[in-house]
């Protein structure tokens, strides 16, 4: 074996090993530790024709509880070597954080990937238009029923291993139409007045999110996908009555979260 061979080989070794190392201390400072696992399976129906569907279960309070189940179907198309364009429809059993209530969702996505290769490595930019509508009561002034967001997800994939396919990621998520206020907080009183609801046009990053994976083909069929995600949030929290008459609080939240992964893939 040639030195141009192992030099990119050992170049992705090394720093997945810097990564791994620099995770390790993120998780460490991380809120809250939650997992995710999820079974999908792809169904190749023409040349550059695939149908998916997908099955999710996430956890939350440091995997004391279930925050949500979700099951997707879709379908992807491949353009041309460098573009691929897709949809799909999910359905999201949500369960509220403080009473455990369950709220179901119905998302649509659109989804167009470009990508590029360069020797093993593999480089690709997703952008994903999703539109989720909240099927339960909502207080109106604090959210937004039927919210639009943009998910950009830049992944590098390194190809040159037999079996194995590390990978990272880093994705920002862009609101385009959640609630927006004006407000004045007295200092003196801990209160604020002047309150005044300006319609759902507040439009901004509201969380990063970076990961770092390994999918592991088991077969030409099967593979197995294992991934760390740390999650940034920014949102602004608002806290009003049912009537938008009286706000309680305005604040900007920014929690963090790593989400430990676990998925198998199954394709025919």
């Amino acid at each position: 074996m040639s030195v141009m061979n192992i030099f990119p080989k050992a170049a992705a070794a090394t720093l997945l090993s810097l990564i791994a190392l620099a995770y390790s201390s993120i998780i460490a400072s991380a809120q809250e530790v939650n997992g995710r696992a999820y079974i999908e399976a792809d169904w190749k129906v023409a040349k550059g024709l695939h149908l998916n569907a997908e099955y999710q279960l996430r956890t939350k309070d440091s995997f004391s509880g279930v925050e949500r189940n979700q099951f997707a179907l879709g379908a992807s198309y491949k353009v041309s070597k460098f573009f691929k364009v897709g949809a799909d429809y999910t359905f999201i059993g949500h369960y509220a954080n403080s009473t455990g209530e369950f709220r179901p969702r119905h998302r649509f996505s659109g989804n167009l990937t470009g990508t590029l290769d360069a020797g093993d490595w593999r480089f690709s930019l997703r952008e994903r238009l999703q539109f989720t509508h909240k099927a339960y009561d909502i207080n109106h002034f604090q959210e937004t029923l039927n919210h639009l967001e943009l998910k950009s997800r830049l992944m590098v994939k390194y190809r040159g291993f037999r079996a194995v396919e590390p990978y990272a990621f880093v994705e920002l998520r862009n609101t385009f139409n959640d609630p927006k206020c004006s407000a004045t907080y007295n200092t003196a009183t801990g209160s604020w007045s002047d309150y005044e609801f300006l319609g759902y046009t507040h439009a901004y990053v509201n969380r990063i999110r970076g990961a770092l994976g390994l999918e592991w083909s088991l077969s030409k069929r099967h593979a197995l996908d294992f991934r760390a995600m740390y999650n940034y949030h920014n949102e602004l929290d608002i806290d009003t009555d049912k009537s938008g008459t009286k706000l309680k609080s305005l604040t900007w939240q920014n929690p963090t979260a790593v989400t430990l992964c676990f998925g198998y893939k199954f394709s025919f």
